[in-house]
């Protein structure tokens, strides 16, 4: 990765950040597929499909997940070809826009192309230009927050997420690769398990685990306003019912799991726990969705909140949600990010001291001025250990 192309995709993280966005740099996918060797046996094996230099998250109060992408490269060669890629790419991510940054000059062909695949094609005078268009409430560019938007910075994140301990290879890899290639609602469920396979090995005390931990809060939230976004759609009305729906892919998946569990309690025994098809965490992730419907206009600082906790922890520089936002904090959107928190520890059985370190970057510093609680202080699982 050069120089120039992290100045681009600084440039381009701030840009989505002055609309309102929160960001992700870097994302991978690739798909499992089997691999035959010359011996006629069969092994294991991934292949990459592409990489996506920025993708944006935001949501409308309808909890629909809105989506931009930014390609980033430092040359104009290649630039209309570059152009039906990108178009793939947004497609594939359901993106709602999709840019393409260049350092030089975008070719005049790329950019009568750029208005019929309804792309935008940006100089890093145009970003100036569009950021100058929206007014946030904040100056992120001085202080804590603008490390964000430090190449030099940005690359560390980049290269310390991935110098973790072998044994929690196989999370990682769901969080850069598989998480982006599974269907939505299979992530519901696979976040659980993927920790809940290394919760021997994340410590709290190590302020590494500690940013994978915000890492996979940031992508829970994501999970959870696609989970949110199709109960609202089906029958908001019955919270609890149109959940269950989603975590099989739709009511016709939970009929057949459901029709399955009790022919397999008739063949091996009367225990009723045979005829369950929900993951005996279930009651703590309705608890946790009907905290999280009940405030979408939170979702986006509770998202940012996250993704600063993961940067600022991995470069070895924390600081709260308190210190980092300043006055423009949000407590009832930190609290969800410690609602999450404390959600996926007690599902995956998390060392339960993660959750007090977690607490103590997002909302102790808001409960320090003020002896009022919190809405909903006590989240699933915090009963004090």
């Amino acid at each position: 990765m050069s120089e120039l192309d992290l100045e681009l995709k600084a440039l381009g993280r701030r840009l989505l950040w002055s609309m309102g966005f929160s960001t992700r740099v870097d994302v991978q996918m690739r798909s499992y597929v089997p691999v035959r060797s010359r011996g006629g046996r069969t092994s294991a094996g991934f292949e990459s499909y592409t990489d996506l230099d920025v993708l944006g998250i935001a949501f409308s109060p309808g909890f629909q997940t809105q989506r931009v992408v930014i390609d980033c490269k430092t040359t104009k060669s290649g630039s209309t070809e570059r152009m039906f890629w990108l178009r793939g790419l947004a497609d594939f991510f359901e993106a709602d826009m999709a840019y393409m940054l260049r350092s030089k000059a975008v070719t005049d062909s790329a950019r009568q192309l750029a208005s019929r695949l309804k792309l935008g094609a940006l100089l890093p005078v145009d970003v100036d230009e569009m950021e100058k268009l929206h007014r946030v409430p904040f100056d992120f560019r001085t202080g804590p927050l603008a490390q964000l938007f430090d190449p030099a910075l940005v690359a560390q994140q980049l290269e310390k997420s991935r110098q973790v301990d072998t044994r929690l290879q196989p999370l990682m890899e769901y969080l850069e690769f598989d998480y982006w290639v599974y269907d939505p609602y299979r992530n519901v469920t696979q976040m659980v398990a993927h920790l809940a396979d290394v919760r021997s090995i994340l410590n709290p005390n190590n302020p590494r685990h500690l940013a994978i931990l915000f890492d996979c809060i940031w992508l829970y939230l994501a999970t959870c306003a696609k989970a949110i976004e199709y109960v609202r759609v089906t029958h908001i009305s019955d919270v609890d019912q149109n959940l269950q729906a989603y975590l099989f892919g739709g009511q016709v998946g939970l009929r057949e799991k459901q029709h399955l569990a009790v022919r397999m309690r008739d063949l091996v025994g009367s225990d009723p726990s045979l005829g369950s098809v929900l993951p005996d965490w279930y009651p703590g992730l309705l608890e946790l969705v009907g905290r999280l419907i009940r405030n979408p206009s939170m979702f986006a600082a509770a998202m940012r909140y996250s993704e600063w906790m993961n940067f600022s922890l991995t470069i070895g520089a924390p600081l709260s949600i308190r210190d980092a936002f300043g006055k423009f904090s949000q407590p009832t959107a930190a609290k969800l990010v410690a609602d999450v928190a404390g959600f996926l520890v007690a599902a995956a059985g998390l060392k339960p001291s993660f959750r007090q370190a977690a607490r103590a970057f997002v909302i102790d510093d808001f409960l320090v001025d003020s002896q009022e609680q919190l809405p909903g202080q006590l989240s699933l699982g915090d009963s004090e250990d």
